[in-house]
């Protein structure tokens, strides 16, 4: 019953929205300032208009005028970037135990060392991510290792 009053309300918020006549103006401002303007009709409805806001932060305001139904939506992404020559984690790979005997093919341990060296006490999360060489694989006793949390 959920799913029937569910479609039944997107089938009436269609029917109250549609028109073929949909003419919208969306105008952001920028403190007080004109800035971008946005055309909405029957043509363009259906394709996303973006635009990059110049100040952040900074007061925004948006004004619709028309008829019909516009969707709006803001995205802040943000990203701090570590200072040059800075990185929050350490990593090193080295191999050990090489043997090249025989007809068997060779064998060697992969060594990795990791640390987080940030200025916080701890790093939040961090995922270390191992892949093998193209023609290499890895020891079943060695990934039982690293499945119980036991050092390789």
């Amino acid at each position: 019953q959920d799913t029937v009053v569910a479609l039944q309300a997107l089938a009436q918020y269609g029917y109250l929205t549609f028109s073929k006549k949909d003419l919208n103006t969306v105008q952001v401002h920028y403190m007080e300032m004109p800035g971008k303007i946005f055309q909405v009709n029957d043509k363009n409805r259906f394709l996303l208009q973006q635009a990059s806001l110049p100040t952040i932060p900074g007061s925004y305001s948006v004004e619709v005028n028309g008829t019909g139904c516009v969707y709006l939506q803001t995205t802040l992404r943000y990203n701090i970037h570590l200072p040059k020559k800075a990185a929050g984690f350490s990593l090193s790979v080295r191999t050990a135990n090489v043997s090249c005997t025989g007809n068997y093919p060779p064998k060697f341990d992969l060594v990795l060392s990791a640390s987080y060296t940030g200025n916080r006490n701890v790093s939040n999360m961090a995922i270390i991510d191992v892949k093998m060489l193209s023609g290499f694989v890895p020891e079943e006793s060695s990934l039982k290792k690293v499945k119980n949390g036991t050092n390789v």
